[in-house]
């Protein structure tokens, strides 16, 4: 039995409802394959380069043909003998742990303040994001300003009060903190509009059916906004891990890993060993062992809230 035929027209004849079917589906694919073609090639295809290059040394001048292979050694040696990569990737965890923390409880505390009836709401939510959209680059140069030992406002507000002077991003103890403090000042913000659309989004009825049962405040936030909130503190621990894990222009543009690698990270470590001493090869061995310890650590923070959550 022959498929039928759409009807025809001055400018079209008749032509079979299958084949009109079949050209539908032959655009379709044809715009479909498009973007996954370029992923292919502008994503797949430098990460498989970069796998095929940490197995060898390779210094940017010459042919990637006669680069020598070297297997796992590049990897043996970032994990055993580079004492930086180890110093670095300490501190990024610091860094991480620090950050995170800080910005998922004042993002989270933030927005439950400003989710309530107070005065000039609008107006200090436009001042709470005003760092996100702050060049990162900018944001550190005035904050190295801000933090300079000699010559920096806080300092010289410290010393009008009698107290010594602090040195912040000179001090080995002190850099790492201080690069912390202004990371959650230039991303706090962000955080704080996803918890507050969290919040909005929970139906009031709830709560109203809390109140007529006598629960309180404390019991409110504890049984119904945390619960519900539950799926928007994983997108905020999980893209802020990322983010944290990955920092590298707060650092180049402040400290540069100084002083003494106190404040290197492995980000910054990586584009040194990669530019400044063209071995290529164990760059990107470091960058696989990022890509690693983000995806384990994000499969832990997906498994560990999501579960809790189907358990609720």
């Amino acid at each position: 039995m022959s498929s039928p035929a759409i009807k025809s027209s001055w400018w079209m004849p008749d032509i079979p409802k299958s084949t009109v079917l079949r050209r539908r589906m032959l655009w379709a694919y044809a715009f479909v394959a498009a973007p996954i073609v370029a992923l292919l090639v502008f994503l797949a295809g430098p990460i498989l380069f970069s796998g095929w290059v940490s197995l060898h040394r390779w210094d940017m001048l010459s042919p990637v043909g006669d680069m020598p292979w070297r297997g796992l050694q590049n990897y043996v040696f970032l994990l055993t003998r580079d004492s930086i990569f180890i110093k670095a990737l300490g501190n990024t965890f610091l860094f991480a742990i620090g950050g995170v923390g800080a910005n998922t409880v004042l993002g989270l505390g933030f927005a439950l303040l400003l989710n309530s009836r107070i005065r000039g709401r609008t107006v200090w939510r436009v001042l709470y994001f005003m760092p996100v959209i702050t060049a990162p680059l900018a944001l550190a140069v005035m904050f190295a300003f801000i933090f300079d030992r000699n010559y920096g406002v806080v300092n010289s507000v410290i010393t009008a009060m009698g107290l010594p002077r602090q040195p912040f991003l000179s001090g080995p103890n002190q850099a790492l903190m201080t690069l912390v403090f202004i990371a959650i000042y230039q991303y706090v913000g962000y955080y704080i509009v996803i918890f507050l659309a969290g919040l909005q989004g929970i139906p009031q009825d709830y709560y109203d059916a809390a109140q007529v049962d006598g629960a309180g405040n404390w019991q409110e936030f504890r049984f119904i906004t945390l619960p519900l909130l539950r799926p928007v503190m994983l997108f905020v621990v999980v893209t802020n891990t990322i983010g944290a894990l990955q920092v590298f222009d707060l650092v180049f543009a402040t400290t540069g890993g100084a002083p003494a690698n106190s404040s290197m990270t492995v980000v910054l470590h990586m584009y040194n060993t990669a530019f400044k001493f063209s071995r290529m090869g164990r760059a990107s061995a470091m960058a696989f062992i990022l890509f690693a310890i983000i995806m384990l650590i994000t499969v832990m923070q997906v498994r560990l809230l999501r579960d809790r959550t189907y358990q609720d």
